[in-house]
């Protein structure tokens, strides 16, 4: 073994939101609810295995994904796994060296809402139509983007749909699905029938809940078979899918693309995330940032579009529609927020190759970017994109930081991650090398 010694390690803290956020609040969040714990996961511990490739990214500013940063370290990697992360590294002999001198290290950028890189409707499984060789992998990864969301379908005034936590694995078909199931999705506003429909459904799923406890403490007794139409919704109160909700019609004042999702609403989401007994996720939340606090008393957490403006009623203009500062607001009230792009007149509600040239397609920052024009703290706008995003879809035990044990899905950036400017040189999903700016036509022809 040798070991890589570097300068002495430097642990910036995150740096406090802007003194003007709180301000716009009106008030100081007068509790704080815990962060949500991740979903445990279904998988058994892997067995101990012989590792038989190494890699170690030597000498970067290694910006972890949780706000801290470790300037000139290493991080080594162990075939698909982080196996340390640090200044003082034993790397064994006739490992891969990867030389990040000057250049900044980051976490894979984590899209909650994309679609293409190599998916289809996903039929059964989405394995079953998955193309480890398509040509739009290559492009997500010149943008950083490593893992994103698939949703298919989703559910009205239940939980329902596909999805899976699918990665930019370019050439490995069994790389590419981190975790299939892992959200279901319904919508509010609800009907008062469709209220007294779902309660039922939540009592049921609870009392069966209980009768499945109650014969595993019966020696032999069979468990008892979920009553219909709730076994989504026993999968969301066990913690193993999370529950977003999105917000349709309705409201105060139908104003700008995004409409519907107003207070009142996401009020009826919150009521949701109280009778299940579990945090949701709310899918762009227009009037979020008005009760920050509320949404932080569930546990519940929030996907922003900052670049969305939705305009307020003139009747209560301080009060409704959208702010840019919602980002920061709800991060502030101990809300993790993962950002995504605007829908528009071209394209869909998510990252991806549709519309004019994949208009979102490059810019995954720069939804981040616009939360920091809003306030929010430069470091914690990248956990929008990493560790709170991973958390949101239920996977952050595996990805989303540079930590040890974690997924090896990196980035070797030569600039700050948010900034316009910056280019991604080097992209691993799973320990692989898998993106070189210097190797592919993409942008190998344009410096920064």
């Amino acid at each position: 073994m040798k070991r890589l010694a570097f300068p002495t390690l430097v642990l910036a803290a995150a740096a406090s939101l802007a003194p003007d956020v709180d301000a716009q609040r009106g008030r100081r969040a007068r509790e704080r609810r815990p962060e949500p714990q991740p979903a445990a996961r279904d998988e058994q511990p892997a067995k101990e295995k012989k590792i038989e490739s190494w890699t170690v990214i030597q000498g970067g500013d290694v910006w972890i994904g949780n706000g801290s940063i470790l300037r000139r370290a290493s991080v080594l990697i162990g075939d698909d796994r982080i196996q340390a992360v640090g200044h003082d590294v034993d790397v064994p002999e006739g490992a891969k060296v990867i030389d990040a001198t000057d250049k900044v290290v980051a976490p894979g950028f984590c899209v909650v809402k994309a679609s293409g890189f190599g998916t289809g409707r996903g039929g059964e499984s989405v394995r079953d139509e998955l193309n480890p060789f398509d040509p739009s992998i290559k492009l997500g990864l010149a943008a950083g983007i490593t893992s994103f969301l698939w949703l298919a379908d989703g559910g009205n005034d239940k939980p329902a749909g596909k999805s899976a936590v699918v990665k930019l694995a370019y050439g490995d078909l069994d790389g590419m699905v981190e975790k299939e199931g892992t959200v279901v999705a319904m919508q509010v506003p609800l009907t008062p029938q469709q209220w007294n429909d779902f309660r039922k459904l939540v009592k049921q799923a609870h009392e069966h809940l209980v009768a499945v406890d109650e014969a595993s403490r019966r020696q032999g007794a069979t468990p008892p078979r979920p009553p219909r139409g709730t076994e989504e919704l026993i999968v969301v109160i066990r913690g193993k899918k999370r529950l977003w909700i999105a917000g349709t019609g309705g409201g105060r004042f139908r104003g700008g693309s995004r409409g519907g999702f107003d207070v009142e609403n996401i009020r009826q989401a919150l009521e949701i995330a109280r009778l299940v007994g579990a945090g949701v996720v709310l899918d762009e939340p227009t009037e979020g940032w008005l009760v920050a606090e509320e949404i932080a008393a569930t546990g519940s957490m929030a996907v922003i579009s900052p670049r969305d403006r939705t305009p307020a009623d003139p009747k209560d203009p301080d009060r409704t529609g959208s702010n840019i500062a919602s980002a920061a607001l709800l991060a502030a009230a101990g809300v993790p927020v993962a950002v995504t792009c605007p829908g528009g007149m071209f394209g869909g509600t998510g990252v991806g190759t549709g519309g004019i040239l994949g208009q979102d397609l490059n810019t995954p920052h720069v939804d981040a970017a616009f939360a920091v024009r809003g306030g929010l703290d430069n470091r914690k706008a990248l956990r929008t994109l990493t560790l709170d995003a991973a958390r949101i879809l239920g996977v952050d035990r595996r990805i989303g930081s540079i930590e040890a044990g974690k997924d090896a899905d990196i980035l070797i950036l030569d600039g700050d991650p948010l900034h316009y400017a910056t280019f991604v040189e080097t992209a691993i999903v799973n320990g692989k090398v898998v993106y070189e700016k210097a190797e592919e036509p993409l942008f190998r022809h344009i410096a920064r």
